[in-house]
């Protein structure tokens, strides 16, 4: 994709006891399970420390870190005024939603179909309520700190998609969401007791971007730490190069510039 690169730089917190970020100084000790998203179930925290729903649904989203497909369907979109991406799956009549602003906005979402209505929620507060029409799922979105904000989600494409995984940094385990679109990235890694690694924000447009968003860009970007996101880079590199990883890695690099 030909498109103008811009980026979206989120600080990520740090981690009370062994990290540092997205780690120590040494990527070498960081090694994830890479295992598949079945795993991920195991992972019993979501943002805020509020245990993640127990749904067989997060069984089925792909990890980034093996090669397998998206679950029939997945749609992938923006949220209105923010810089979050939602991502929603579904299998018979029930879904799954992901929202993430590669910053502090990480929410996994369970819930089910009506029609052509849904319904999701986390056990932390976050809600989705949805309909479907022509292929195109829209609705709104809220979460803590997020007052009620409109979305659209359309079928992802290839190389688009959800994803979904067990990671370990330094011994400490960590839930990976990632929500890729042909528009860019968006990713961040959760621990148990909400510290967050692995931020990343990227756009591959910024054409459309108001003066408030390219100030606020300005800002993230200056609150980086170029050692942290260099540590994650490394780490990916470790692991399984996979499309989405290689495509993460080369993110990351681009939000990296000017460092």
């Amino acid at each position: 994709m030909n498109k103008k690169t811009t980026w979206i730089l989120a600080p990520v917190a740090v981690v009370a006891l062994s990290l540092s970020g997205c780690g120590n100084d040494s990527s070498d000790s960081a090694a994830t399970s890479a295992t598949s998203a079945a795993s991920t179930t195991s992972a019993a925290s979501t943002s805020g420390g509020a245990a993640a729903p127990a749904s067989n649904m997060m069984d089925k989203i792909p990890s980034p870190f093996v090669m397998a497909p998206q679950m029939e369907p997945t749609y992938v979109g923006t949220v209105d005024g923010t810089d979050a991406y939602v991502a929603l799956a579904r299998s018979g009549n029930d879904m799954v939603a992901f929202l993430c602003d590669g910053d502090q906005m990480w929410k996994w979402m369970t819930g089910t179909m009506d029609g052509d209505k849904a319904t999701l929620s986390s056990p932390d507060g976050a809600t989705l309520t949805a309909s479907m029409s022509d292929g195109t799922v829209t609705g709104q979105v809220s979460a803590p700190g997020m007052p009620d904000k409109a979305f659209t989600a359309k079928p992802a494409a290839a190389e688009e998609g959800l994803f979904r995984a067990t990671t370990n940094h330094d011994g400490a385990d960590y839930t990976l969401g990632w929500i890729m679109t042909a528009d860019g990235v968006r990713g961040l890694e959760r621990q148990a007791n909400g510290s967050s690694t692995g931020a990343i924000a990227v756009d591959r447009n910024g054409d459309d971007m108001d003066d408030r968003q390219r100030e606020r860009r300005q800002e993230r970007r200056q609150q980086l730490d170029c050692g942290q996101m260099n540590n994650y880079n490394n780490w990916l590199a470790s692991q399984p190069q996979t499309p989405p990883v290689v495509e993460m890695a080369s993110m990351n690099s681009a939000q990296m510039e000017g460092c």
